[in-house]
């Protein structure tokens, strides 16, 4: 019985890894493509190329997911306690470093807070920062569809973006009218709820899955210390 649950332990972690292992190899291969391709990316991208580099971020991710799968079919598959020593590293350096990346969120909000509602006053400035701060405003309030960070009312000592306006309610005949309605912030035609609580909604959900990620990787590591520690018990036939 001992014999039988190790065995499907390590048919478990054999499965679990050759999954990972095809994710990063698909992830691998899109970057990789759309690296060597890149130019017509940056010809789509050509007001804000800092978005091309996400595609050596997709690079990194596959990689990475590549080796673990690989470090953990293979040490699975061969039992081999090098390669399960290997990928229980790398996983457990993965995990420190999720959980150090969550204790910064929660430490460092309350100043991305504060500068977030500080960048509404360099928004349409004509600096460097200025310029960024304006398109990454514009970019979170038309895709997020909300406007100003707490509310629409952070816009009170500026211009109304027209990227507060609903842009279903511009028709095409009045579009001009509709618009000067949207900067006098006439509430039918702009979005009142601030990004914040949007965001946060989006927030709650990542942290969700991320949670659920953190829990798999705590089962990956027992899985892969009780395979390690009956390795060399000879248990497995």
């Amino acid at each position: 019985m001992k014999t039988t649950s190790l065995s499907c332990l390590k048919y478990f972690m054999f499965l679990f890894n050759l999954l990972l292992f095809i994710c990063g190899a698909a992830l691998l291969g899109i970057g990789i493509w759309a690296a060597l391709d890149g130019q017509s990316f940056r010809e789509i991208l050509v007001e804000n190329p800092i978005i091309f580099n996400g595609v050596y971020l997709i690079i990194a991710v596959g990689a990475i997911l590549f080796l673990l799968g690989f470090l953990g079919c293979c040490g699975a598959a061969k039992e081999n306690k090098c390669l399960l020593g290997m990928f229980f590293f790398f996983v457990f350096v993965i995990f420190i470093v999720e959980i150090v990346g969550a204790i910064l969120v929660f430490v460092y909000l309350p100043q991305i807070n504060d500068e977030a509602k500080k960048s509404i006053n360099q928004y349409e400035t004509n600096s460097t920062t200025g310029k960024l701060i304006t398109h990454g405003w514009n970019t979170v309030q038309t895709t997020v569809g909300c406007c100003g960070y707490n509310n629409y009312t952070d816009w009170s000592s500026r211009p109304l973006p027209v990227s507060c306006c609903k842009i279903d309610r511009l028709s095409a005949d009045g579009a001009i009218m509709d618009e000067m309605k949207c900067k006098d912030k006439e509430t039918q035609y702009i979005y009142t709820e601030g990004c914040k609580a949007k965001l946060e909604s989006y927030m709650w959900a990542i942290g969700g899955a991320a949670l659920g990620f953190l829990l798999l990787e705590i089962l990956t590591m027992i899985v892969t210390c009780c395979l390690y520690k009956n390795i060399s018990s000879n248990h497995f036939g």
